[in-house]
């Protein structure tokens, strides 16, 4: 008799453990695609440079996350700008095109709504001006500002209005976003070689975000950016909040 309950003993603790292993329905958290990682570096020459207007031309690789943090989002992006340097100030407008994959990671196949990866397309404009003092062979951009408009479509955006109010899916649909914000500079040229580099920082906030009890969001975002150009062509880093650029270019 001793033996039956030791048995049914464990086998209702082994009954136990197993159902804290299953898993519930996954809430999944999704938003505009380029939300927090819409910011981009956008050169301009030196007030030390024999022309002080010039066209940027380049690509960019983009490497980000979503809402959801374990999803991936990967992409291409055209850019086009023009700046102008000025005595003290210094300027630059352009637009941009590109396209991408967004990867789900999060909801699980045998889940309502599961996808492996839906499609987006982007496109916006940007612009920045700064203040600046010229010192030797360096412009301290001290006070800047900078926004961005950006649209987006696609499969992704479709998705979010599909799942909008459907049970698990905390859905922010809106397809057009607008950071804007205050950034420092330092911008300098070698000594010897033609050599151009700069550091940038970034903070801002941007429009169309959504707060939930379990995911409170802010609208506050960041960036920090590395530019090097040597002669005409330039390389830039930018690390977004949740993104990051790879961009080559060629300076016109």
């Amino acid at each position: 008799m001793n033996q039956s309950y030791l048995f049914f003993f464990f086998c209702f603790i082994a009954c136990s453990l197993t159902s804290c292993f299953v898993a519930g329905p996954v809430v999944s958290h999704n938003g505009p695609v380029l939300y927090d990682q819409d910011i981009t570096y956008q050169p301009k020459p030196l007030w030390s440079d024999t022309v002080h207007h010039a066209v940027y031309l380049s690509g960019s690789v983009i490497s980000g996350s979503g809402l959801n943090v374990n999803d991936e989002m990967s992409a291409g992006q055209f850019n086009l700008s023009l700046a102008y340097t000025l005595k003290n100030i210094s300027f630059a407008a352009g637009g941009f095109v590109g396209a991408g994959s967004y990867k789900n990671v999060t909801i699980p196949d045998s889940q309502a709504f599961y996808y492996h990866s839906k499609s987006f397309g982007i496109s916006g404009v940007r612009a920045s001006i700064n203040y600046y003092v010229h010192l030797g062979r360096a412009d301290l951009r001290l006070i800047g500002l900078e926004g961005v408009y950006s649209h987006e479509s696609g499969d992704y955006a479709d998705f979010r209005s599909m799942v909008l109010n459907k049970r698990n899916f905390v859905v922010n649909t809106r397809t057009d976003l607008f950071t804007v914000g205050e950034s420092s500079e330092l911008a300098w040229h070698a000594r010897y070689v033609p050599l151009q580099y700069a550091f940038r920082l970034f903070l801002g906030y941007t429009n169309g975000g959504f707060s939930t009890t379990d995911y409170p969001t802010s609208g506050l975002t960041g960036s920090f950016a590395y530019f090097m150009q040597l002669k005409r062509s330039f390389l830039t880093v930018d690390l977004n909040t949740r993104a990051l650029y790879l961009t080559l270019g060629y300076r016109f």
